[in-house]
């Protein structure tokens, strides 16, 4: 079985899943960032993404939660011994929302098909 071939498949789902996600945050003032495959996606590699890995603080995580609920499938739980994180799916796409290790000093806006992502500059 191909995964990258699948992900490519949902690759348009996986756009509005991030869009929406995205945009709870956004209109919630939660500062987040995109990480891990989706970043390398969103920067122009060629790997297309599975799952969408959001990052935001540690206060943040409950509240995102709480705006998320419907969509969550998981509780916060700890993650590599000190860290919370929770996961979810939107239209089928796996999501996670993890606590950063560390406020980053600089988020800034990527423009992204019709939008704007939050990432590390």
């Amino acid at each position: 079985m191909d995964y990258q071939e699948i992900n490519k498949q949902n690759l348009p789902k996986w756009i509005d899943a991030l869009k929406y996600l995205t945009t709870i945050l956004k209109e919630n003032n939660i500062k987040y960032y995109l990480s891990a495959s989706g970043l390398e996606y969103i920067l122009g590699s060629k790997t297309y993404p599975y799952d969408i890995d959001l990052f935001v603080s540690r206060g943040n995580v409950g509240k995102a939660l709480e705006l998320l609920s419907p969509l969550s499938i998981t509780e916060i739980h700890e993650w590599n011994h000190k860290y919370v994180e929770f996961q979810g799916k939107c239209d089928g796409i796996p999501f996670e929302i993890c606590e950063w290790e560390k406020e980053p000093n600089e988020i800034t806006q990527k423009k992204f098909k019709d939008f704007e992502i939050s990432i590390i500059g």
